[in-house]
């Protein structure tokens, strides 16, 4: 196994103090001239091993003013419905996210079998980016084969619609769900989106069917270090806040 580089052990380090509260939320990192020293390297393996911290949302960097601490942002309850879908603790709905994206293309392997299709399949993916308090905690795609978004047409617009309440309006509804629930590494991108670092991500795929067919499914990427997934069944009592 490989050793960690010198710029790997600045950010883990970093990292470290941050999480821990010794750097303050609002306050300046020490400028690269004063961390250097402390890490025994020089000031360029400092400023290459702050970028890690940007991607994670831990610090921001200010041109001219140095690099302000934001802070790990805090874990919260996300409910696993009985139906697959995710929703913060205390909300009715998942609303429709941001920075949301619609495009044809062709779906990878694990899409077009979920969908029941050939491999590069055609197929229309809304993406859309969830935050909680600020912070990216998931990221979504909703896919549905071409034929599907070409009958329920407002799915290829990238424009915040309830999409199974849309296919039911284009009597495409729902008649049957199947969930999974996994915990793997964060892809480059999710990674990137996320801005989790390093951190492991909870992924669910979840497929809807009609009359057999499946007409959508629906694959999300959730940061562990951020969220406490839970499922209740029946009327269970408010639970207390920890």
């Amino acid at each position: 196994m490989s050793q960690p580089s010198q710029q790997d052990k600045v950010t883990a380090e970093l990292r470290r103090a941050i999480v821990a509260g010794e750097f303050a939320r609002g306050s300046f990192l020490p400028s690269s001239r004063e961390l250097a020293p402390r890490f025994g390297v020089v000031r360029n393996t400092v400023m290459a091993g702050l970028g890690p911290l940007v991607e994670e949302g831990l610090v921001e960097s200010l041109p001219k003013r140095g690099y302000r601490v934001i802070g790990a942002p805090s874990a919260f309850e996300v409910v696993w419905t009985q139906g697959g879908q995710l929703l913060p603790a205390g909300e009715e709905e998942l609303g429709h996210g941001g920075e949301l994206r619609a495009e044809i293309r062709q779906a990878p392997g694990p899409v077009a079998r979920l969908l029941q299709g050939p491999d590069g399949m055609t197929v229309a993916v809304r993406s859309t980016v969830h935050r909680y308090a600020g912070a990216p905690w998931a990221l979504r795609e909703f896919c549905t084969p071409r034929s599907v978004a070409d009958v329920a047409r407002r799915l290829l617009e990238p424009e915040g619609v309830d999409e199974e309440r849309l296919l039911a309006e284009h009597g495409l509804g729902q008649d049957g769900i199947r969930s999974c629930w996994s915990t793997r590494a964060a892809t480059a991108d999710e990674a990137r989106v996320l801005k989790s670092g390093s951190a492991p991500v909870h992924f669910i795929q979840r497929t809807g069917f009609h009359q057999g067919q499946p007409v959508f499914c629906e694959l999300t990427a959730i940061r562990a270090d951020r969220v406490h997934l839970s499922r209740s069944a029946g009327n269970p009592p408010e639970m207390p806040e920890t």
